[in-house]
């Protein structure tokens, strides 16, 4: 981060300066006890199970500098010589400094992008691009709600060029407050599907949601659209711009792939942009990835971005933990996916595991939270899913999931091919038994199932 005083911080965020000096440097931000550096203001944010301010002594014996409070705590020691500004929402009031502080950042152009699947690993892609000719920083991990967003803001020092930061939401009108504080120039949509509808209700709203992007770009802005989803493509009529991208896999999108060829390691593919026809290689398997790779080539050839710079940059993303993340042993091929879940990225990623081609399909598979009322039909049909793509073995992980075995056994599974394990350890023994050289396992739920503990033992 760029040195700011703490005049300039109680001024961003209303705050009020009871204590200290506006001449203060501060050299970064934080809201976590146990990473905070010497230097750093501490924001004491309080949650439903946590209060920043039960560790605001811990922060000055670790070297922050600057504290802001939400309530007065009696400081003793070195704590006199502590910075203190009072607001009234500590939360809001980051927030409120990372909209100031996005303003210094002058020669920064904003990529935004968001959607019910894939968003990350777009974001992933398109910075892989990008960083080819301009200095370029991406949200880290999934840092991308309202804490973690102005977080990845305030952490850049303003000799980027080009940021690439995830929106996520859970909630009507959190993509405008993230869009309000980030100002982005160019918003990448992937897709619309069942998430977060314990809260949303219906894929509607959710496509609401994500319109919130769209809507918060400016007259000048791109928006980069996948055409072949229909609540993406209808997101053109809130657009306040002109300039529309439109990606997908029909000759009628602006940027499209045909040819689409898996192999072992990846996928192999025709882009078609204008009058441009590119041979492309990628090392992700899978049909969403195609669609994450359009989105990404969208942002990358309207930047000035080279094919040539293309196709070294696909060879060179840094893809987030979790996500697609293949290893072996034992001449088992492991898919740790475990980052999360919906119905989109269920099935997206089952399809991509099957044309990996094994000796033997192995999913374990657990619960996909967050779908309220859908959650009974849509495990149903993700468990004939699993059976219409002819696995050879499902392992479900949790009472929830038990609805996925339901739906394959309806379908026609074999009962010899389905076991039900009620946690991460009974999965383990279980998969430590049956697995075989040759097999490819996909191990997939969603992030409160913690199902990457299975992948580590298993490894």
């Amino acid at each position: 981060m760029k040195k700011l005083t703490a005049g300039f911080i109680a001024k961003s965020i209303s705050g009020e300066l009871i204590q200290g000096f506006p001449e203060q440097e501060i050299t970064g931000v934080s809201i976590d006890s146990r990473s905070i550096k010497e230097g750093e203001v501490f924001f004491a944010i309080r949650g439903e199970n946590f209060d920043g301010h039960d560790f605001i002594i811990e922060c000055i014996e670790k070297g922050a500098r600057a504290l802001v409070v939400e309530k007065i705590i009696d400081i003793v020691g070195e704590g006199k010589n502590i910075t203190v500004i009072k607001v009234e929402d500590s939360t809001k009031a980051l927030q409120e400094l990372a909209k100031a502080y996005r303003l210094l950042l002058k020669g920064l152009k904003v990529i935004a992008i968001t959607g019910s699947a894939g968003k990350t690993t777009t974001k992933d892609i398109i910075a892989a691009l990008l960083g080819k000719r301009y200095r370029t920083r991406k949200t880290r991990g999934n840092l991308n709600n309202h804490y973690g967003l102005p977080l990845t803001l305030l952490d850049f020092d303003g000799d980027e060029e080009i940021a690439v930061l995830e929106m996520g939401m859970s909630q009507l009108g959190e993509i405008s407050l993230l869009a309000e504080i980030a100002k982005p120039e160019i918003g990448v949509i992937t897709n619309v599907g069942e998430t977060h509808l314990e809260s949303l209700i219906s894929v509607e709203n959710v496509a609401k949601g994500k319109s919130e992007l769209i809507k918060a770009l400016p007259a000048d802005g791109i928006a980069v659209l996948n055409y072949d989803n229909e609540y993406v493509r209808e997101m053109s009529r809130v657009f306040p711009g002109k300039k529309i991208i439109y990606y997908g896999l029909t000759g009628e999108a602006d940027l499209y792939a045909d040819n689409i060829v898996s192999t072992r390691t990846g996928m192999e593919f025709d882009v078609h942009y204008g009058n441009e026809v590119e041979k492309l290689k990628l090392d992700r398997m899978g049909l969403h990835n195609v669609y994450n790779t359009l989105a990404a080539i969208a942002v990358a050839r309207h930047l000035g971005i080279s094919w040539q710079e293309i196709k070294e940059g696909l060879l060179d993303v840094e893809y987030s933990s979790l996500r697609w993340d293949v290893q072996e042993r034992d001449g088992v091929i492991i898919i740790n996916d475990a980052y999360n879940a919906n119905p989109l990225s269920m099935e997206a990623s089952i399809t991509a595991a099957r044309e990996m081609r094994g000796k033997r399909l192995i999913l374990a598979l657990g619960a996909m939270l967050e779908l309220g009322e859908r959650e009974e039909p849509a495990h149903l049909r993700l468990g004939e899913y699993v059976c219409e793509n002819k696995a050879d073995l499902l392992i479900t992980v949790g009472e929830t999931a038990r609805l996925i075995s339901e739906g394959a056994r309806k379908k026609g599974m074999k009962n010899s091919q389905v076991i039900e394990c009620e946690n991460n350890q009974k999965a383990i023994e279980v998969l430590s038994k049956q697995l075989q050289e040759g097999d490819i396992l996909l191990v997939k739920g969603s992030r409160g199932l913690k199902m990457e503990e299975i992948v580590r033992a298993l490894l």
